[in-house]
């Protein structure tokens, strides 16, 4: 039987718990936390890379002594269905995770198809400023390091609202820093948000001007 293997996300802390909680989640946070009142005791969270399931997930398997299963690739079946069966037997928890939206599972069998549609769908939104800035300070803070306030703030008005766009940036402005050995500070992220858009904006018009 398959248990939850992710691997670990960058996300910001809260508390012990590996991830914050903003206007952008809070309300996927309460989901999580009344997992004692699922229908048929099963959840299903969804949402995009580095937007913390994995944090999310193991806070559950800490509280709930419950179990999880990841929907890596589209094809959902016998296994997943033994599982569910065996959720109702003992009454423990499930918690499915995926990067894809259900409507994207291939789901075969009629009764696991019903069995789905008929539990919790837990859906990670996109980050709010709040959520953005403390995913930077979290970044810097698990390696030693600190951006100042004002950085974080001018990314967080100014970047897509992309979880992973936060790691990608924050690590670009960690090689910036160490090679230059500066401080990242407002002008470094206003640097290298500049560039990285830069650069997305040429791929997108060389794919239109490929297509």
């Amino acid at each position: 039987m398959s248990q939850f293997a992710l691997p670990l996300e960058t996300t910001p802390s809260r508390g012990n718990d590996g991830y914050i909680v903003t206007d952008a989640n809070a309300n996927v946070d309460a989901q999580l936390l009344d997992w004692e009142n699922w229908p048929n005791n099963v959840g299903i969270l969804i949402g995009p890379a580095a937007s913390g399931k994995t944090a999310m997930a193991e806070q559950f398997l800490r509280m709930s002594g419950g179990r999880c299963f990841e929907v890596s690739e589209r094809e959902v079946g016998e296994e997943l269905f033994h599982l569910w069966n065996l959720v109702q037997e003992d009454q423990k928890p499930l918690l499915i995770v995926s990067s894809l939206p259900v409507s994207a599972w291939n789901v075969e069998l009629p009764d696991l198809r019903s069995r789905l549609a008929a539990s919790l769908l837990i859906e990670i939104g996109p980050p709010d400023e709040a959520m953005l800035k403390g995913l930077f300070h979290k970044f810097f803070a698990a390696r030693g390091l600190a951006i100042s306030e004002d950085a974080s703030s001018y990314l967080a008005r100014r970047m897509d609202r992309n979880y992973l766009d936060v790691q990608i940036l924050a690590q670009k402005m960690d090689n910036l820093a160490t090679e230059q050995k500066k401080s990242i500070t407002r002008r470094v992220a206003q640097d290298i948000l500049f560039a990285f858009q830069n650069h997305r904006q040429s791929d997108d018009a060389q794919g239109i001007a490929g297509s």
